[in-house]
């Protein structure tokens, strides 16, 4: 997922390669912590942070319950936004934490932004860094530790000692390989279930970028985020299986703020109604009864429906059908509200012709949230 990210260089370069024998720190070290500030002190140069975006609190809070549940459980991130368009999220040792202004907004729940800043930190937990080193850098350990130190820890500076941490740099602006992004993958899912965030947030988020690859021309050459990273169609693929063998319903809903019901009070004619909205659309206007408010009706509806939609029901679940206390709305057979006569009149349509005004308020909106990739 992060191109310019040195995420681990810590682990890497100073505990785990100098002592592999050792169990990770679960804490930051001082040498990560220095070698990041001294990465991030380059990239800030690079790039505009925007200081009091509104959504920093929670991102904060979304890392507070991720980290516990990893394999550095006392680790502690910084997290700050980048004004781009493109969405994108970097991570450098030390736990200094970047996204972009164009992955917030692409991101539409706190599941989807956990499941991008879960990847991120499965990077650090599974020693991606360490393992692109060793591949690609032809220094051996020993030399890189040494140089590394002479730069960052005891503050000297050597054009040798500079070219190394160049290179090391060259190494993470590639990408990681498409290995470990499935295994940060794999380990952001389990992340997400013990911290108790919905991993279809993984999923749908894949999609949301699987969408955008598509609406480009040619879509090899998109920037960021994708491009070192398998096959969007793989990925989006293995969500699914991982959630059909954890026994996970794949509903999106829930993790796009699809279908969303809505209900507004409204006068005609000096008298109090209320308006049943589903995504926006008016689905029906309810009157008071002699015990209950129009809006306490529309209310008690709306609960019913959002609970149905909740459970996964699709549009063909639903029916609407003229009975003989009014119009009855059901789904899969079981009824979730009746409009009386006095809601008939206030709707101003005859009884089939309210019923199947219903239904095909719901199929449109059904209709309208799947082209539009939230469902």
């Amino acid at each position: 997922m992060s191109r310019w990210f040195a995420s681990t260089i810590l682990l890497a370069l100073i505990t785990c390669i100098a002592a592999p024998q050792h169990p990770l720190p679960q804490e930051v070290t001082e040498q990560e912590r220095r070698l990041g500030e001294e990465a991030v002190r380059e990239f800030e140069q690079k790039v505009k942070i925007v200081n009091d975006h509104p959504m920093l609190p929670l991102l904060r809070q979304i890392i507070a319950r991720l980290v516990p549940v990893t394999e550095r459980p006392k680790m502690s991130y910084a997290i700050k936004v980048v004004e781009d368009n493109e969405p994108n999220a970097f991570t450098f040792p030390g736990g200094f934490m970047y996204v972009t202004t164009g992955l917030l907004k692409l991101a539409e729940s706190e599941h989807e932004l956990a499941a991008v800043l879960a990847h991120e930190i499965a990077h650090n937990t599974r020693l991606h860094a360490v393992r692109m080193i060793e591949k690609e850098s032809r220094l051996s350990i020993p030399v890189l530790l040494a140089m590394l130190a002479a730069v960052f820890i005891r503050g000297e500076t050597s054009i040798q000692a500079a070219q190394i941490v160049s290179k090391v740099v060259q190494v993470f602006m590639l990408g990681y390989s498409r290995d470990m992004e499935r295994e940060a993958d794999e380990a952001a899912f389990a992340y997400l279930q013990r911290a108790g965030f919905n991993p279809v947030g993984l999923l749908t988020f894949f999609e949301k970028l699987s969408r955008l690859e598509k609406q480009s021309t040619p879509p090899q050459f998109l920037p960021g985020y994708w491009t070192t990273h398998p096959a969007l169609d793989e990925r989006i693929s293995s969500v699914k299986k991982w959630l059909t063998v954890s026994g996970m319903p794949i509903n999106r809903r829930p993790v796009t703020k699809a279908l969303q019901v809505e209900v507004k009070e409204i006068e005609d004619n000096g008298r109090k109604l209320a308006v049943l909205l589903l995504s926006g659309e008016e689905l029906c206007k309810f009157a008071p009864s002699e015990k209950q408010s129009a809006y306490e009706r529309a209310q008690e509806a709306a609960k019913k429906l959002d609970d149905a939609l909740e459970a996964g029901a699709q549009a063909f679940d639903f029916q609407a059908k003229v009975t003989s206390e009014g119009v009855t709305i059901s789904v899969a057979l079981r009824p979730l509200w009746v409009l009386t006569p006095a809601d008939i009149a206030v709707n101003r349509f005859p009884p089939e012709q309210l019923a199947s005004r219903i239904r095909q308020t719901i199929s449109r909106s059904f209709l309208r949230e799947r082209l539009g990739g939230r469902l």
